[in-house]
């Protein structure tokens, strides 16, 4: 049995508690695992899992206990004792600022805080380095700062040091509550007390009074005046009474203010609440559990607003006491917008308080979050972006951090300035102080969250090499396995088929599924059944490792621009070939012929093509020969499977039309998912989980699975930190050597049917390996071996002056071979030269090469340096008095450039002219094998020479504007495309002989 592959934390040693790669659990469970542990981390080391050794463990019960629980193992010291925690401890802890949530225990040793060189640094930039230090006194803690007294900071009070509120706190704090959106910032303080009017008082205690005066002088009485006073007694004890009545319902809204800002702040959380949790004893400290906001909501800091009152119409007398500080709370709903501007280091801070809230609320949800392009978790919720405003996105609430924005707030849109302490939005709320949180505390918080665990495979995501190896058979199915467990997947070719797309973005494990869906091919199918032919466009990366499998035909990559051309004329010939063999057998498939013949060789083909888009850009007759092979495939036992990052613009409509299932791994744009599933399903992959993908054939829904990893038996246990190099390679990929090594173990002794395509040409060749592998007649020379992908031959080409063999090429009449220098045409000159002295009737030799050694036994020799115009004339003479009486001359003539303009005495054209002349009207008996460069390939003798070797290397793109259009070759010395009379155009590759 085969442990899950996962990471695991160490707690208790030296170094910060590590997240550790664990291989496999081990089938010795946790004695085998702890062992190992030791051997890593020290003999005298005890470990623990939950409350029980390590050792007590059996594998099974590990494998479901870390099913369901992060995997987490405590070291400890053989002898050590069991530790008491105090039930109570001072801490130091930040409130408010750019770095809340900051907690410093107390001790006896005085606790320096600052920025920079302090014990305690709190990233706040209005500290200084060395700001203030606590001592410890026997009348409490007391606070020393630069330039002031030392004074006793009292339990209860706060310090405000530069931005940062400080706060004493003693014991452990208690779990979180989940948050929750407050709602309307309303209070209900009672109905108001009515006011007196002021004109109908005035006019009561006036007009008595006025009457009481009147009577007074009238009458001389002044008891008048004294009645008349009381209404004036009256209006004053109304408006007495009002005062007092204003003043407290203007007590009872304070009141109201007061308890509603306590529950805003009971909705949500502050940085230091989150931090502080971390060390609640509490099962689930964080409130992960249980009812949870449908979307996030967080708290940005606490502002002014203004309440609204729920019982009066009369508000706006209130107004001025209706402004109170309260918890300044957004709910990030999709679809709405939340902009953040200011300066960098406040935006900084708050950015990453919101992200440690979002990441809670994540965690407890099962949600995610994608910031500035990095999806993680689930279903993203949020978008987090930095330096421009998108369109809206329905699905997503973006939280977008500028340095200033013209947007306008509205219902939709929230925007929150930092300068001017200001959030405009779904409400109003002035004189701002927000929250912060330094980028150490946000990891500390991402990784008490498990946020910073590398993708975790909480089962067993791996697959087994299947019991009956190499033994299925091919003719009504073809399968492979690329996912096991819940997230399995199985692929029949033929049924689901006959062709498989694969797309997803750099990253997403492309190169390993598709490594993953052949091997699979490759382990259930005996060679006989099953041959693979693998276009590799990502420069062997991908398919080099299963050049080795016996059912790996041919491997090509895009280090030679070439390769593809050959392999696509081979793919194309044996599909003509086969439409012609079902023909000639009556069988309307490759299925009813493998029925009808089962006797005989004849393998499905696998195409696999690893950036397709590559190839295309390319090669613009890949797309013809796929788009035929796609349609015909099905009848013909072929199947495509192509791997690329975008299908847009790589996969035409005729390849697409005949693909019949997909697989989409993480996609770069929603647009690409849908464009391959759908859906945008593919888009929601988190970046974090490689070979994570969604399987779609035909008009079925997209199906997730996660592609597993071949393990053997004899794989070793690993255990290492997470950052060691050896993880990625063992996590994220199988031991393919190995696989492929046990795979040619087993199919070593199998039949293996003829290839499609050959191996490609060797880079070197001499003549005597041509000689002794093919036989040669005496009278003839092989100069080179001819690569003829089309038909699925190689063969070699001769020289000589009889006509053509049925498995050879022989040029019995005149040769040209055009090539620069350096490009081996010295070597060549070598091979034909001891040819013709060998085998020549009659041999001359135009040497136009400065001080050549050239080889006895030539009839006639003419040296460049020697060549007159009155020797060449009675050269010529003599060459055609000889050919006039029949006899076969042969002629060599080397640097052509240094002949074709040497001029002739008695003709008014130079050699070349004259030379054409001779080889016209005595064709069957002159033969002439010339070398040149530029000016053999642009002159006019060629016109007379058929037969012809283009050699590429040191050929400058300018020198071969002149030449006919030709097949690709790579740039090898002596590799040449020969153009004859009979040969299609573009011509044949072959490797010319240099020895």
């Amino acid at each position: 049995m085969k442990g899950t592959v996962m990471y695991l934390q160490i707690f208790g040693l030296a170094s910060p508690p590590a997240w550790w790669y664990l291989s496999r659990v081990p089938a010795e469970g946790g004695a085998e695992l702890a062992a190992a542990l030791r051997d890593i981390l020290g003999s005298r080391l005890k470990f623990y899992c939950g409350n029980k050794l390590l050792d007590e463990y059996e594998q099974h019960d590990l494998a479901e206990l870390w099913t369901t629980q992060p995997p987490q193992i405590l070291a400890k010291p053989a002898d050590a004792e069991p530790r008491v925690e105090p039930e109570t401890y001072l801490k130091l802890i930040t409130t408010t600022g750019p770095d809340a949530g900051r907690v410093f225990p107390l001790t006896r040793r005085n606790l320096s805080v600052g920025r920079a060189s302090a014990r305690a640094q709190v990233r706040d930039p209005w500290l200084s380095g060395y700001d203030f230090d606590i001592r410890l006194a026997s009348d409490g803690p007391t606070i020393i700062s630069t330039g002031a007294q030392p004074r006793v900071w009292d339990y209860g009070d706060v310090f405000i040091s530069g931005q940062t509120t400080f706060v004493l706190r003693r014991g452990i704090q208690g779990p979180l509550h989940a948050p929750r959106d407050p709602g309307d910032y309303a209070i209900s303080p009672g109905q108001p007390p009515s006011p007196p009017n002021l004109l109908l008082q005035i006019i009561g205690a006036a007009a008595p009074l006025l009457i009481g005066v009147v009577l007074m002088l009238v009458t001389g009485m002044w008891y008048f005046l004294l009645f008349s006073g009381i209404s004036v007694i009256i209006a004053a004890v109304l408006i007495l009474q009002y005062r007092r009545a204003r003043s407290r319902h203007i007590a009872a809204i304070h009141d109201e203010l007061q308890r509603v800002a306590d529950r805003f702040a009971a909705d949500v959380f502050t940085p230091h609440e989150l931090i502080g949790a971390f060390s609640s004893p509490d099962e689930d400290p964080l409130a992960l559990t249980g009812l949870q906001p449908t979307f996030p909501v967080v708290t940005v800091g606490t502002g002014a607003r203004q309440a609204q009152l729920t019982d009066s119409q009369d508000s706006d007398r209130w107004a001025s006491h209706l402004v109170g500080r309260v918890s300044s709370v957004l709910c990030l709903e999709p679809g709405s917008q939340t902009l953040i501007t200011g300066d960098l280091a406040t935006r900084r801070a708050l950015k990453h308080w919101l992200l440690a809230q979002i990441m809670r609320h994540a965690k407890a949800t099962g949600t995610g979050f994608i910031d500035e392009s990095i999806h993680v978790g689930g279903p993203p919720a949020v978008e987090v972006l930095e330096g421009y405003v998108p369109a809206p996105d329905p699905k997503l609430h973006q939280l977008i951090f500028l340095r200033d924005s013209n947007v306008v707030a509205d219902d939709e849109t929230a925007v929150v300035d930092l300068n001017e302490g200001t959030i405009e939005g779904p409400y109003r709320s002035t004189n701002l102080e927000v929250f912060g949180l330094s980028e150490p505390t946000l990891q500390l918080v991402s990784q008490e969250l498990l946020l910073t665990r590398p993708a975790e495979q909480v089962e067993p995501h791996h697959l087994n090499l299947t019991q009956n190896l190499l033994e299925g058979t091919a003719t009504a199915q073809m399968l492979t396995t690329v996912g096991s467990g819940k997230l399995g997947l199985s692929i029949d070719l033929v049924r689901e088929g006959p062709h498989l797309l694969i797309t997803g973005t750099t990253g997403s494990g492309k190169s390993e599924l598709l490594l993953t869906v052949l091997v699979g091919l490759a382990q259930r199918y005996p060679p006989s059944e099953m041959s693979l032919i693998l276009l590799d466009f990502k420069g062997g990366s991908s398919f080099n490792v299963l050049a080795a499998l016996p059912h790996t035909m041919s491997v090509e990559t895009n280090h030679v621009a070439a390769a593809s051309f050959r392999s696509l004329e081979a793919i194309a010939a044996e599909l003509y070939r086969r439409e012609a063999l079902f023909a000639k057998h009556l069988v309307a498939d490759y299925a009813a012929y493998r029925r009808a013949f089962p006797q005989r060789l004849l393998p499905r083909l696998v195409v696999a093509i690893d950036e397709l888009r590559v190839l295309v850009d390319q090669n613009t007759e890949a797309a013809t020969t796929l788009a035929h092979l796609a349609a015909t495939g099905r009848s013909l036992g072929f199947h495509l499977i192509l791997a690329t990052q975008r299908t847009q613009g790589a996969v035409s409509a005729d390849i697409r039309a005949n693909i019949g299932s997909t697989i989409a791994l993480r996609t770069a744009t929603e647009h690409d998912s849908w464009d391959v599933l759908g859906s945008a399903d593919a888009f929601q992959i988190s970046p974090v989980t490689p070979g994570r993908a969604y399987f779609k054939a035909g008009a079925a829904a997209p199906r997730m699975f996660q592609t597993a990893r071949y393990t053997l038996e004899d794989d070793p246990l690993l255990i290492v930190p997470q950052d060691d190099p050896r993880v990625h390679k063992v996590a994220s990929t199988s031991d393919w050597p190995g696989v492929v090594r046990r795979l040619q173990q087993s199919a070593a002794v199998l039949p293996t049917p003829p290839p499609v395509i050959l191996p490609a040409l060797v880079n070197e060749i001499e003549v005597a390996t041509l000689r002794e592998q093919y036989g040669t007649t005496a009278l003839h020379t092989p100069i080179g071996l001819v690569d003829d992908p089309a038909n699925c031959r190689q063969y070699p080409v001769e020289i000589g002056t009889s006509g053509t063999a049925s498995d050879e090429l022989r040029l019995s009449g005149s040769v040209a071979w055009i090539g620069a220098a350096g490009s081996g045409l010295e070597a060549l000159v070598d091979v034909v030269s001891n040819h013709v002295v060998r085998t020549a009737e009659h041999k001359i030799l135009f040497e136009g090469r400065q001080l050549a050694q050239t080889l006895p036994g030539w009839d006639y020799e003419m040296l460049i340096d020697l060549a007159t115009s009155d020797a060449l004339r009675d050269v010529l003479d003599d060459l055609r008095t000889k050919l006039a009486s029949g006899m076969h001359i042969t002629l060599v003539i080397t640097e052509w450039g240094s002949w074709a303009n040497a001029p002739v005495t008695g003709s008014f054209q130079g050699l070349e002219e004259c030379l054409i002349r001779l080889m016209r009207q005595f064709s069957p008996l002159l033969t002439v094998y010339v070398f040149g460069a530029r000016e053999l390939a642009g002159g006019r003798l060629l016109a007379t020479i058929p037969d012809r070797f283009y050699i590429p290397k040191n050929s400058t793109a300018e020198h071969q504007l002149i030449w006919p259009t030709l097949r690709l070759v790579p740039p090898v010395t002596a590799r040449a495309v020969l153009v004859t009379a009979d040969q299609p155009q573009g011509g044949l590759e072959v490797q010319l002989c240099i020895g």
